[in-house]
């Protein structure tokens, strides 16, 4: 049992040393304040192609392919096992979750069962392998039946299923399937799926939908022994039969290789601190895991959860923007394919939507040109915002100004970036700097209809103004500049006058002028107000000692639940009119629910102006998930609500790997500017070290110890000093004196 220095105690989970969690086989009970009786114990795992959900024990309950939908009938694989003719006793085991994979163990008399079900870097395919070990001199033998149903509805024209000889496989025909867009054909081509293992089986049926496959395995005295059961799905029949052959004659290299990324990703961060170890590499894994390729080449790009492939597909501005800030470090290439994604959904006017489509909902026509064909919800009012700083964010990174002059649909990405914040600037129509949202323009906060000045929109313009401005002068464009400079000081001066509370000391969430009206909660999304110093240093410990108080659920004894994590607002919206769908709950969604990606931006804000209560934001959200047995980072939950849709929403979420991002930003400092200059520190959570960060097209290591920071480049010590230090990175390593 590990107990998290920020919260409640981690009942039957422990995160270990390698940033893996594992978990004794008992179930949760109502001991755990707030907790589901025998919670199931489900992992969620993806990659560039697919995404599956694993559930203890053994099964495959959910497996979906981008830009096609679900394989398998959700819930209806089942696998039972015997050993030496019993069923596993389940105390007598364990399961282990990290990156990738989920393991279990399972322990008899004499032998040992380890159950590994993965996917790989790329294919689209599921393993599940099986390695029986004799401890003693005796033979032992396992048998699995494997039970499995694959979609059908009334979308398809044929379905069947049969027994293929030549790869000992169950083989699904999908038939042709109805397409999901109204100006598209209105049929696909014939889809297809394979089950099967490089073990032939001992039995096998197909009754209906469903197929029966049962193997036996045979460990000798002191052997060990294995096989792997494959289900690849979802294209045609003759790519998957290559792709079956391909994950059977593997699938040992394919599980070292699962094993190596976690290893990777376990290495990013070195820190004796498991919970925060093993929050870094869950939120880098969820992030990591956003990221998506169509296997057509028509889309690469990150979506907001693994579980939203199908068509039609989105990805969302907001999200793509701080689930980037987790990748840059690492994978700059999946940014830049981002950029691109988006790019082509901004209008010539600067107008972005808030949910863009991967695929055109119908054919562009020449030079594919018309940003309407990818919008689903056109014109955010944060969504320019966001694509102006994701650019100007990648640039200072890689370092690599060519982005801005490459072309999207006739137009530069720089002429792009310049149009977005344009955009929201001609949306000021009473000319005070301050641009007015309309009631139903979306934002982040979509069902919250919030309009005229709000705190969050306008802090991001404010960041975007000075972001095109930096890349303005990059260009040598100093006119630009110095007008994007002067908006930027003009609407930050407003945003300080009409927006800010003196008497409380923190910034209102919106005010609706024309009726006189203030919101003037506590709301976590204006935290980007000290994230990007939009008041003087003052008001921003000011607005986060606020927040903390308001919103960390272990200082407010209103709220009816404990501590629980950061709430999203509190109290909750006044105006019951101003709210629609799940936001219209109280604890819920947009109104009072806690959000993982919040916590990080928030966290990376108190990191950066040296909060003493930093680690609340950056670890709270992890171990109240841990208690519940939530292996992955969720968009966002709730506890008042047994209703899985209210109380926890999809898993393995994209821009919930802030946290791991705030680490990396606001505990080491590696956060470059334009010029690529960072001001490293050492963490509050003192002695570590990050590796591999990439800045400028050089990998380089920080490393903090007994109170001196350290750059490490290829072996060398690049630079050191006490307490912190100011340098530039890059291809020319250029330093200034210490920080």
């Amino acid at each position: 049992m590990v107990t998290g220095r920020s919260g409640g105690e981690l009942h039957n989970v422990r995160p270990e040393a390698d940033g893996s969690i594992s978990l004794e086989l008992t179930p949760v009970t109502s001991a755990v304040p707030g907790a589901l009786r025998e919670a199931p114990i489900r992992y969620q795992v993806a990659n560039p192609t697919l995404s599956a959900t694993v559930e203890f024990p053994g099964r495959l309950s959910r497996y979906d392919v981008f830009h096609v939908g679900a394989i398998l009938e959700p819930g209806a694989w089942r696998q039972t096992l015997r050993l030496d003719g019993r069923p596993p006793d389940p105390a007598a085991g364990r399961v282990r979750v990290r990156a990738r994979a989920m393991t279990e163990e399972w322990h008899a008399p004499g032998c040992t069962l380890r159950v590994s079900s993965f996917c790989d870097a790329g294919r689209n395919a599921i393993y599940q392998a099986y390695e029986l070990t004799s401890l003693d001199d005796q033979p032992h033998e396992l048998e699995a039946l494997i039970s499995a149903a694959f979609v059908s509805d009334e979308e398809l024209s044929a379905y069947g299923l049969h027994y293929d000889e030549r790869y000992d496989a169950i083989v699904a025909i999908f038939g042709e399937t109805a397409s999901a867009g109204p100006r598209r054909p209105a049929e696909g081509p014939a889809r297809a799926a394979l089950l099967g293992a490089d073990l032939s089986p001992a039995e096998w049926e197909v009754s209906g939908p469903r197929a029966y496959l049962t193997y036996r395995l045979h460990a000798g005295g002191g052997q060990s022994v294995g096989f792997c059961l494959v289900v690849t799905g979802g294209w045609q029949r003759q790519e998957h039969e290559a792709l079956f052959q391909q994950a059977i004659g593997r699938w040992r290299q394919e599980l070292d290789g699962a094993q190596r990324y976690g290893d990777w990703l376990a290495g990013r961060l070195e820190v004796h601190d498991r919970v925060l170890h093993s929050a870094f590499v869950a939120a880098l894994n969820a992030a990591a895991s956003a990221y998506r390729v169509d296997r057509e080449g028509r889309f690469r790009g990150l979506l907001p959860a693994p579980e939203e492939g199908s068509a039609p597909a989105v990805v969302i501005p907001c999200d793509v923007y701080w689930c980037s800030q987790a990748l840059l470090p690492f994978w700059p290439e999946r940014v830049r394919e981002a950029i691109f994604s988006l790019a082509r959904a901004v209008h010539e006017d600067g107008r972005l939507g808030r949910s863009i489509r991967t695929l055109p909902e119908y054919e562009e026509g020449p030079g594919g040109s018309d940003p309407s064909a990818y919008e689903v919800w056109p014109d955010a009012c944060d969504s320019p915002s966001y694509f102006a700083m994701l650019v100007h964010d990648y640039v200072c990174w890689t370092g690599e100004q060519d982005l801005l002059e490459e072309r999207v649909g006739g137009r530069s990405i720089w002429e792009k970036a310049l149009a977005c914040v344009s955009y929201l600037r001609s949306r000021d129509t009473n000319h005070d700097l301050l641009f007015e949202k309309r009631r139903t323009q979306p934002d982040w906060a979509f069902d919250v209809l919030r309009d005229d000045w709000v705190t969050y929109d306008l802090c991001l313009h404010c960041q975007a103004l000075k972001n095109v401005s930096e890349m303005a002068l990059l260009r040598g464009d100093e006119a630009t500049a110095r007008d994007m400079v002067t908006w930027m000081n003009g609407a930050q001066t407003a945003i300080n006058r009409r927006l800010w509370h003196e008497g409380r000391g923190h910034y209102v969430d919106y005010v609706r002028s024309y009726q006189g009206f203030v919101e003037d909660h506590a709301a976590i999304d204006t935290v980007v107000a000290a994230l990007y110093g939009i008041g003087t240093e003052s008001q921003c410990h000011r607005h986060l000692e606020h927040l903390e108080r308001m919103l960390e659920t272990r200082q407010n004894e209103q709220q009816y639940y404990g501590d629980w994590g950061l709430m999203s607002c509190y109290p909750f919206y006044k105006e019951r009119g101003d709210l629609e769908g799940r936001s219209a709950w109280a604890y819920s969604f947009h109104n009072g629910a806690a959000w993982p990606g919040w916590s990080g931006v928030f966290a990376l804000a108190e990191l950066l102006h040296r909060r003493p209560g930093w680690r609340y934001a950056l670890e709270r959200w992890w171990t109240y998930a841990l208690e519940r047995r939530w292996l992955t980072p969720p968009e966002y939950y709730a506890p008042p609500y047994d209703a899985p849709e209210l109380r926890q929403s999809l898993p393995l979420y994209a821009w919930s790997g802030m946290p791991a991002a705030a680490m990396i930003l606001g505990g080491f400092g590696v956060w470059p500017n334009i010029a690529g200059e960072v001001v490293l520190r050492v963490p509050p959570w003192g002695d570590s070290r990050l590796n591999g960060v990439r800045l400028r097209g050089e990998v380089y290591d920080i490393v903090a110890k007994d109170g001196v920071v350290s750059v490490w480049h290829e072996g060398d010590v690049v630079a050191s000093g006490e307490h912190g230090l100011r340098i530039r990175l890059g291809r020319a390593v250029q330093q200034r004196a210490g920080a």
